[in-house]
């Protein structure tokens, strides 16, 4: 089965239209988005209590905060990876939230590569605080000019506002429960987005992806480290998610989301799924959040030297170093001088240089003889050289005897 990012991408290109541009980059909205749409105006329809006008505006001003804020999010991360030379091709919503697919800028190492990451990711869940401020602060304007409580107690107490036409402490229009109701909602979508994306790490989920380059940076976890965590932490959410949704499902009275959410759930089981198996054929430098697996060079020994080329291997390193030294390079075995100013005897400027000493001299003698006897030799004619190995013969049976 394909993980949510494949998935993505897939109904991204096959059931998804054009919705205009942000920033530069197309946006995308699923079909599968719209249809949700509709079966909560027909759910909505159902419904009894309020007018009809109130339910249907209802339905279509929470739709609007939840795309408003999942857009947002998404464009953090885009603004992010294109602050650092990356670029944004396309933003999908679809019923699983968004997506911001982004490139990366060029020659960057894997250790810049995923201190990127860690900025990129963060990014967007860092979008909700000043999303969920600016929606406070206009709920607290409305609750004051209303002449509504305005202690935190009211505000935390909020989305249970009393509506009476007649009672001064409680909303007394239609009109300005329906706003009121959209500024809590806007605040709620804030934080509830925010905790699951950074406290519950199930991967592809931004808290995953944040323990996952925190322990390599910060802790100096190994790669095959980070990936033991997030296979044992993300693999038992996403049953436990899966489960929950099944049950939610079953008593929730007929409600789209739980299968949704049991969708999800499944397809976050498969990514984990498949960064184990990466795990166990040791490739995990093929996967972008792991790509410390395996080193940039490697050394490559002939006996005599050491020379560090490209590190082409199919598989991880196999002794991995944790991901805060990834960038220091190994140790290839050559010694060096340490380069000392101003340290030595030193010379005088315009003094005649000393001799040099009795070994040196002696070498030197040597090797100017050898080359006078070279040139001599090469001068001589064949018959001259003829008559000297000649008497060398000589000489050499004489000696013998």
């Amino acid at each position: 089965m394909r993980g949510l990012g494949a998935t993505g991408a897939q109904q991204s290109n096959d059931c998804a239209f054009e919705a205009g541009e942000l920033s530069g980059a197309p946006l995308r909205v699923s079909w599968y988005l719209v249809i949700m749409f509709v079966y909560q105006l027909f759910d909505a329809l159902g419904r009894h209590g309020v007018p009809l006008w109130f339910r249907i505006a209802q339905v279509t001003g929470n739709e609007a905060l939840l795309l408003l804020t999942v857009l947002c999010h998404e464009m953090g991360h885009g603004t992010m990876a294109r602050k650092l030379g990356g670029e944004i091709k396309q933003v999908l919503l679809w019923p699983f939230g968004g997506i911001c697919f982004t490139t990366r800028a060029g020659n960057r190492t894997s250790h810049q590569k995923l201190v990127d990451d860690l900025w990129i990711v963060g990014a967007g869940p860092a979008t909700h605080f000043p999303m969920a401020g600016a929606w406070l602060v206009l709920l607290f304007g409305v609750r004051f000019a209303w002449g509504l409580d305005t202690s935190w107690e009211a505000l935390w107490h909020s989305r249970n506002q009393c509506y009476s036409p007649v009672h001064s402490h409680c909303i007394n229009s239609l009109v300005s429960l329906l706003l009121h109701g959209f500024l809590v909602q806007a605040i709620m979508l804030n934080v509830v987005l925010f905790l699951f994306n950074v406290f519950f790490p199930m991967y592809p989920m931004d808290g995953a992806k944040l323990i996952v380059c925190s322990l390599q940076l910060f802790c100096g976890a190994s790669a095959r480290c980070a990936a033991n965590v997030l296979i044992f932490t993300s693999g038992p959410l996403a049953v436990l998610f899966i489960a929950h949704s099944l049950w939610s499902l079953k008593n929730g009275g007929g409600s789209m989301m739980p299968g949704i959410a049991a969708y999800m759930g499944i397809m976050c089981l498969s990514e984990t799924w498949k960064i184990y198996k990466l795990r166990q054929e040791q490739r995990l430098h093929a996967h972008p959040l792991f790509e410390t697996a395996r080193s940039d060079v490697r050394d490559v020994s002939d006996g005599s030297s050491v020379t560090r080329r490209l590190n082409d291997s199919d598989h991880d390193d196999e002794n991995p170093r944790g991901g805060a030294s990834r960038s220091a390079p190994k140790d290839s075995g050559v010694q060096f001088t340490d380069l000392k100013p101003f340290s030595g005897a030193g010379q005088t400027l315009g003094a005649s240089p000393s001799g040099p000493s009795g070994p040196t001299s002696a070498s030197r003698s040597a090797w100017l003889s050898r080359i006078e006897a070279d040139t001599a030799t090469r001068g001589k004619s064949v018959r001259q050289l003829e008559e000297e190995q000649a008497e060398r013969a000589r000489l050499a049976r004489v000696t013998d005897y």
